[in-house]
């Protein structure tokens, strides 16, 4: 069974189907010299044939072997996980107040150094002080926990936590996948373009929001905040 993506770039692509044509003269010259002075057909025929298949198909062997290992990691570790809900206070990153006030949360905070502040509304309107240090009860981070699970396979995380006691909260692994050898010897000669490959953010069709670039919905870090907190507009919600 093939794995659901084959992670192979347009480069690499290219580059197989210009190494075919160059592998087919190759075996045609074993052929011509060497397996044409087998007396027994079947023989010549299977020898052919062991001789061809992994001629042929050996740039995609490293590919396929990250891909199946990029499944079967991204099913493991990968996706948005949930392992303590809390009612909403301050939140330390994540975006300004306008928004998450709508969610219970009575203030946020952002910056650092010189610039810190913190963003309250009053009146419906967004007011901002600076401070000098947070009070926030959780802090959102991103890009962190970065680390090599596999020699193709990076590891990272967003997240959101206690900030007193770093418990996690919740989080969104996602997985980089890097290319193949073959692959990277055909992005240095070849010009196309490579954006690099993640997964573990696919949110199902009613979570995340939809990423024309990758054509499918993907979670983002505004619900890895939600998903860690009761929230007001939920309850009001089911209320009703």
């Amino acid at each position: 069974m093939f794995p659901e993506n084959i992670y192979l770039t347009g480069a690499g692509w290219l580059g197989y189907f210009i190494y075919v044509p160059i592998a087919l003269a190759v075996i045609g010259l074993l052929y011509w010299l060497l397996l044409r002075r087998i007396p027994i057909i079947v023989i010549r025929i299977v020898s052919l044939f062991i001789i061809s298949a992994p001629l042929l198909t050996f740039p995609l062997w490293e590919a396929l072997s990250i891909s199946y290992e990029a499944e079967r990691l991204c099913k493991e570790q990968g996706g948005l996980h949930v392992y303590k809900v809390v009612e909403p206070d301050g939140l330390l990153g994540g975006g300004g107040i306008e928004y998450w006030s709508k969610y219970g949360f009575d203030f946020t905070e952002s910056g650092g150094g010189k610039y810190m502040n913190r963003q309250k509304m009053k009146n419906g309107v967004v007011v901002k002080e600076s401070i000098t240090e947070y009070k926030s009860l959780y802090q959102v981070q991103t890009g962190v926990d970065r680390r090599k699970i596999s020699n193709r396979m990076r590891r990272s995380s967003s997240r959101v936590i206690v900030r007193e006691t770093g418990e996690v909260l919740s989080e969104l692994v996602t997985i980089g996948i890097h290319p193949s050898r073959f692959d990277l010897i055909a992005l240095s000669l070849l010009p196309v373009e490579y954006n690099g490959w993640r997964c573990g953010d696919e949110a199902p069709p009613d979570k995340g929001m939809f990423s024309p670039a990758h054509g499918k919905r993907l979670y983002g870090i505004s619900d890895v905040i939600k998903s860690a907190f009761i929230l007001k507009k939920q309850t009001e919600g089911e209320g009703k």
